[in-house]
């Protein structure tokens, strides 16, 4: 807001004199003009800081707005990772829970497996070696040679070893 009076300077004090009767209606004059250019003076500087504020508040917003956006978007990023995370975690849970089945499996085929050997190193060393299995072919009643000399125990023993290996290509087949 500039107030404007007929000064003739510019600003300044006026430069012609005043009547010899309104010398203090002169001076009176004169002060305002003074008061009036440091108001006009005072509201320019003003006018400018406001600017000056305005912009530094209105860089200050863009900042704010900028990091709201990068903080939105890593939010967003971690939330994703947060997820991959989880998805890992639930791949890597069933992986274990598969290879804890398969080492179990694995192990209970091998303790089978030990059990079969066991029982034929059984039969081998009860049969002093008169016995002899054909794994090569099917396992028929007629895979089986017994040695005559002891008839009654051995017929016995071999018709438990054909049911045993009956069982034993039974499971085998199985798996």
């Amino acid at each position: 807001m500039v107030l404007s009076l007929p000064d003739g300077n510019d600003g300044t004090a006026p430069t012609r004199q005043p009547p010899p009767n309104g010398e203090e209606l002169w001076k009176m004059y004169t002060d305002f003009l003074q008061v009036k250019n440091k108001l006009e003076k005072s509201c320019m500087e003003k006018e400018e800081l406001l600017h000056l504020a305005q912009q530094a508040l209105a860089e200050e917003q863009a900042k704010r707005e900028t990091a709201e956006k990068e903080k939105q978007l890593l939010e967003e990023k971690y939330t994703q990772l947060q997820q991959r995370v989880e998805a890992l975690e639930t791949v890597f849970q069933e992986s274990m829970a598969q290879m804890r089945k398969e080492t179990e499996r694995e192990r209970d085929l091998r303790k089978q497996n030990e059990k079969f050997q066991r029982l034929e190193t059984q039969i081998k060393t009860m049969s002093g070696n008169k016995l002899k299995i054909d794994y090569t072919s099917k396992t028929t009643e007629n895979s089986y040679r017994e040695d005559t000399s002891e008839p009654s125990c051995w017929s016995l023993i071999c018709e438990l070893l054909r049911q045993l290996i009956s069982l034993v290509a039974k499971l085998f087949s199985c798996i």
